[in-house]
């Protein structure tokens, strides 16, 4: 990594810390550079502006999201006899190294504090946590009944329903907590995908 790479880097992972402290609106080009100790005009040979930032956050945000898509292709092609249990339990896995982490707990609070003012961000918000695995959700329970590993059921209503509470989860452990608990995320995050499993789901290689 080059010298310039380098300071880019430092600005955007400074600018987060300071967002998420004190919000987008609070922090300018200026409190940056002074925090990572360079000028506010060197700024502008890394990025065009502060909202050239703030998208550049946006960006390593949604390079994490997809990350955690552990399937987000034709699940016949990938995992043919996977059980929805093996799953959501990978999944889950996935979700939590990814999303459970200093870096990724700064931006959801940014993305939190400004989709409140900003349609841009909440459209983001709505895109990258709602719209995006709920459609891979539905698109994997839909593999599942084509290939009858699943008796058939209204997918996009159970995605829903799933990652609602996912969305809920993230909330409590975020933003109305001290700091995330993640024994209490695993206890509670099983249960919920055993709920969902014995309640909303059939299995149908388990019906006698």
């Amino acid at each position: 990594m080059t010298g310039t790479q380098i300071t880019k880097e430092k600005i955007l992972y400074t600018a987060i810390d300071l967002f998420s402290e004190k919000g987008y609106k609070e922090i300018t080009v200026r409190k940056i550079a002074k925090q990572v100790g360079i000028k506010a005009s060197s700024i502008y040979k890394h990025y065009k502006n502060k909202e050239d930032i703030l998208n550049s956050i946006f960006e390593l945000f949604r390079h994490e999201m997809n990350r955690s898509a552990v399937i987000d292709k034709p699940l016949g092609k990938i995992y043919p006899n996977i059980s929805i249990k093996d799953y959501l339990d990978k999944s889950y896995e996935v979700f939590k190294t990814v999303m459970w982490t200093p870096l990724t707990m700064k931006i959801a609070k940014i993305i939190n504090i400004e989709q409140q003012r900003d349609e841009s961000v909440r459209a983001f918000f709505i895109e990258e946590l709602i719209d995006k695995p709920n459609l891979i959700l539905k698109n994997v329970l839909e593999s599942m009944i084509e290939n009858k590993i699943l008796a058939p059921i209204d997918a996009e209503a159970a995605a829903r329903e799933y990652n609602a509470y996912i969305i809920f989860l993230y909330y409590e452990q975020n933003f109305l907590k001290q700091s995330p608990c993640l024994e209490e995320i695993d206890i509670k995050m099983k249960k919920h995908n055993e709920f969902f499993i014995e309640n909303i789901l059939k299995d149908v290689r388990t019906i006698k």
